[in-house]
């Protein structure tokens, strides 16, 4: 492998050799066989290798991780495209970007050209990484789904969500949009509320437009959802919080956005609007105002679900029953 020697390693092949048996080569060194062939750049060994179905995505050691450090960009793309894949980790959580930038920085553009994106960076609060990323041209902005963040999350949403107030602070200063929405409505400011990041929310409410704070503007937005008066007097109160007595939920609040930032969303073809900043012991539930239906619902992120509760009048008597009734 070492010299590239293709027939002798078909010869080992061919006599039974176990393609994932790990080589001991030293008291602190042992490597499987692709990853003595991708270390030593041996293409020819590589593809060999490959076309005996030698497995790319090893737990803890994905192939692409030892290729974007080691090798060229031919490399890199010839095991994506035998189903290496690009997001995996290994034993100490380095990704391909780590890897690249702390051996082949060539590579970086061609793992954000093959989908890699910037996000995992963000969440692992790589400063050095994200900047050089950042110089490279990879989109400050990038929002598409991928199998990390399906919702359709952006690098400042990440940081948000991730309550990192320097990369959020930089990812602005690097031409981050603060009104980019997620999948589901998000954006960074209104994450940051849910958060209870009050420092965050200031400097995210700051950098919006003007007319995203303004009431009328609100309200005329919302004209379609046919809110009635009483759950607007509710969200534009000072008294948002719904503290609950025991019950068999766990639940022991509500917290509830103001109306200025709830947050417009789709589920299938239904039309919400997420009135919920947090609920207690479900974070992936919302709760919601369904205007086709004309009453509070709830919105369950996680099995992409919805349903009615009740009417804003049913639900404010008894929040109790209407929460463990749509639970149960």
């Amino acid at each position: 492998m070492y010299e590239g020697d293709t027939d002798a390693v078909e010869q080992f092949i061919k006599q039974g050799m176990d393609l994932e048996e790990e080589i001991t080569l030293s008291k602190y060194i042992v490597l499987t066989p692709l990853d003595l062939a991708l270390i030593c750049n041996q293409p020819a060994v590589v593809k060999l290798l490959v076309e005996h179905g030698v497995n790319l995505n090893a737990k803890n050691n994905p192939a692409i991780l030892k290729a974007v450090r080691y090798c060229g960009e031919e490399m890199v793309r010839y095991l994506y495209k035998h189903g290496a894949k690009l997001n995996g980790l290994n034993r100490v959580k380095s990704s391909a970007y780590d890897e690249g930038y702390y051996g082949n920085k060539k590579n970086i553009t061609v793992l954000n050209e093959l989908g890699l994106d910037i996000q995992k960076s963000v969440a692992d609060h790589d400063m050095m990484t994200v900047q050089y990323l950042l110089d490279q041209g990879v989109d400050v902005n990038y929002n598409e789904p991928d199998m990390v963040y399906p919702y359709k999350a952006t690098p400042l949403t990440v940081a948000a969500r991730h309550n990192n107030m320097k990369m959020v602070r930089y990812l602005v200063d690097q031409g981050a949009d603060v009104t980019i929405q997620e999948k589901d409505g998000e954006r960074a400011y209104t994450i940051a509320v849910s958060q209870k990041n009050e420092e965050m929310a200031e400097y995210l409410k700051g950098h919006e437009p003007q007319e995203f704070q303004d009431m009328s503007n609100k309200l005329h937005a919302l004209k379609s959802y046919k809110l009635p008066q009483k759950l607007i007097d509710f969200l534009t109160s000072t008294h948002r919080r719904m503290d609950l007595q025991d019950n068999e939920s766990g639940i022991r609040y509500i917290e509830f956005f103001h109306l200025i930032d709830t947050v417009e969303m789709k589920m299938g073809r239904q039309k919400l609007l997420r009135i919920s900043s947090n609920i207690d012991q479900y974070s992936h539930i919302l709760i919601v105002w369904n205007p086709s239906k004309k009453m509070i619902g709830y919105a369950d992120i996680e099995h992409q679900e919805h349903g009615t509760i009740a009417t804003f009048e049913e639900f404010m008597g008894d929040p109790i029953a209407a929460i463990e009734d749509f639970l149960n």
